[in-house]
């Protein structure tokens, strides 16, 4: 079984994936998934000139002379409706009753406020002047027509949703976001939010991993712990993979007797473990599979079940394909680079993943702080951590002051 870099290893993985095709949804259906096409403005906005508070719409230089001590007194012409079609002409020397949104009458050009005046309804008392534009939003203000107001590919939002919503839009084409079934694998496991106590090691990998991927922007569908027997294991498979675009499994792959995760998978079709040059975790995952071994297949990733070593794999390369199925424009977390402050060994062609706690990260004084031993990180090291340290092959020893690349958790 040949080894592979972990640049192999990612482009082998990614050479299989797609993204999710587009679908349309209701607007309100969907929040955090990828919009598949640029958000276009029909037509300027606001379409027409509308007031920014509630008040009366008048000509500026009606009212310019008005004080509180000699207002001006205006005719109240007519109430603006919101189920006009348009806005009426506004007639000199009047006032038209306004409420903030409403469109300004034509030739108005002011609002003046509700504070401003006595309220009148028949006749209006303006007690302070009001400059031309003033409380009015001019026609197109926020966009022309035909402006992208959200690109394609944008993560969509409150904020993106409700752009949309004010735009009239009730449906919206977008890549839907994937769900992810993940399942930790070996007779060993106990759950540690079961009520009922267990002898075994705390399962924590179906925990971490649900979190990561939904900060990747997927959905996390946690099994939790599976024993290592055949008929189990693939029951447990075949039954999720009806609500999985990708499974995830941890643990099972250490290739001593009494795993069988390898072999289950390999019954449900395509599936090989791989050694990867990566530290850490040696033995690595990937395939195809479906119920039965027969219809749609499904992809499966498989990680150590080391946690550490889990939870650094998905960040090398799970996180890529998901972004890569959802559709993201920018599938990586930016890297940077940032001086050791201790120095370190790392094996000589294997990629080195070492927990830091990064300060000041990004900018020219960025510092890497090594979080535990470098050779054998822990969860307990990664808890700690706030990001990684990635040393090429190339690299067998890191001095203090030695540039290294990072990334950092933006928890």
């Amino acid at each position: 079984m040949e080894k592979l870099t972990l640049a192999q290893y990612r482009a082998a993985l990614l050479e299989g994936i797609e993204r999710i095709p587009a679908i349309e949804v209701l607007v309100a259906d969907s929040a955090g998934s990828i919009l598949a096409e640029d958000l276009v403005s029909e037509g300027p906005i606001p379409p027409v000139a509308v007031a920014t508070c509630d008040g009366y719409a008048v000509a500026a230089a009606d009212v310019a002379k008005a004080t509180a001590a000699t207002p001006i007194s205006l005719a109240v012409s007519h109430d603006v409706a919101w189920e006009a079609r348009g806005p009426r002409r506004h007639v000199p020397r009047t006032a038209a009753r306004i409420v903030s949104g409403a469109p300004i009458p034509i030739n108005a050009d002011t609002v003046v406020p509700i504070g401003a005046t006595d309220g009148g309804v028949a006749k209006v008392a303006i007690t302070a002047a009001s400059r031309q534009g003033a409380n009015v939003r001019e026609q197109g203000t926020d966009a022309s027509a035909g402006q992208v107001l959200v690109p394609a590919g944008t993560r969509l939002g409150a904020r993106q949703l409700g752009l949309a919503a004010a735009m009239g839009r009730r449906r919206l084409s977008v890549h839907p976001t994937p769900r992810v079934v993940i399942l930790s694998v070996g007779n060993e496991l106990g759950d540690p939010s079961s009520r009922l106590r267990s002898a075994g090691v705390p399962e924590s990998n179906s925990h971490t991993l649900s979190v990561m991927v939904a900060e990747a922007g997927a959905r996390a569908y946690r099994v939790g712990a599976v024993g290592d027997d055949r008929m189990a294991l693939r029951t447990t498979i075949e039954d999720q993979l009806v609500r999985a675009d990708l499974l995830l499994t941890t643990g099972g792959l250490s290739g001593a007797v009494g795993d069988t995760l390898p072999e289950v998978l390999a019954e449900l079709g395509a599936f090989e473990v791989v050694p990867v040059a990566m530290m850490p975790g040696r033995r690595h995952g990937h395939g195809a599979i479906s119920s039965g071994g027969q219809g749609p297949s499904t992809p499966v990733i498989a990680l150590p079940g080391h946690p550490a070593a889990a939870v650094i794999a998905f960040e090398m390369y799970v996180r890529p394909v998901l972004r890569t199925m959802s559709a993201y424009a920018e599938k990586e977390r930016p890297r940077f680079k940032a001086r050791a402050t201790k120095a370190w060994e790392s094996p000589s062609g294997v990629v080195q993943c070492v927990p830091v706690q990064i300060e000041h990260p990004r900018t020219r004084d960025a510092q890497a702080t090594p979080i535990g031993h470098p050779w054998q990180p822990s969860l307990v090291d990664l808890a700690r951590a706030n990001g990684l340290a990635v040393i090429p092959e190339e690299t067998t020893k890191v001095a203090v002051g030695d540039p290294v690349v990072c990334l950092i958790w933006d928890d």
